[in-house]
């Protein structure tokens, strides 16, 4: 059994190539992969979101509500989950696809046309949305990458739970990278090492070993 956590900003376009590329890599590997899209929001995640948007990252009317959205999201997000890991991954990616892709903003008719769009119990939804369990789990996911060491989005950490006891971190991946971990091909060890030495065929990724 493998396990993947890949941490995100859920408003980020490369964050959503990486839960594609996760999702990918469910359906290629042999393997068994349970995975996690885990939310991330601290103020790294908040000022590369304004960098992206060429708005000045001093400009703290609009980190707050950077801020604002983002934490909204998420626990839109989180709600979804208690409906089902299933649904609640179609509304995160539905939702990404309105605000990214097709430019809409951040509201509350939005989120309730995606709700109905991914099948969700809306009555249930929006009580849960705004209740105590979603904020827990918030907070939980933040705790959970503060203990890995998570600062920045687009970071993954892999665990292969039959064979070892360490998880593999994995920052500014891609695909291919990702598959060989997972498949055996690259050596966590090994690949570290040739890395800091600075001989690594690994592009730009960063591999650490947690």
């Amino acid at each position: 059994m493998l396990e993947v956590y890949l941490f995100v900003n859920p408003l980020a376009t490369q964050c959503v190539r990486d839960e594609k590329n996760v999702l990918r890599l469910a359906n290629d590997s042999d393997k068994q992969i349970r995975f996690q899209f885990i939310p991330l929001l601290n103020i790294n995640v908040v000022q590369k979101a304004l960098k992206s948007q060429g708005i000045q990252t001093a400009d703290w009317q609009a980190q707050n509500q950077q801020s604002q959205t983002l934490y909204r999201v998420i626990l839109d997000y989180k709600a979804a989950l208690f409906q089902g890991k299933k649904r609640g991954r179609n509304f995160l990616i539905a939702l990404q696809d309105a605000m990214l892709k097709t430019g809409q903003r951040y509201s509350e008719s939005l989120v309730q046309s995606v709700a109905e769009q991914c099948q969700i119990d809306l009555d249930m939804f929006m009580e849960d949305r705004n209740g105590r369990l979603a904020k827990q789990a918030f907070h939980a996911d933040q705790r959970l990458a503060s203990e890995m060491n998570i600062t920045e989005a687009s970071s993954a950490v892999v665990f292969d739970c039959d064979q070892y006891d360490y998880g593999v971190l994995l920052e500014q991946f891609n695909y291919t990278t990702l598959f060989n971990l997972v498949n055996g091909r690259l050596d966590p060890f090994n690949d570290l090492a040739h890395q800091q030495a600075g001989c690594t065929d690994l592009d730009a990724t960063q591999l650490h070993v947690l």
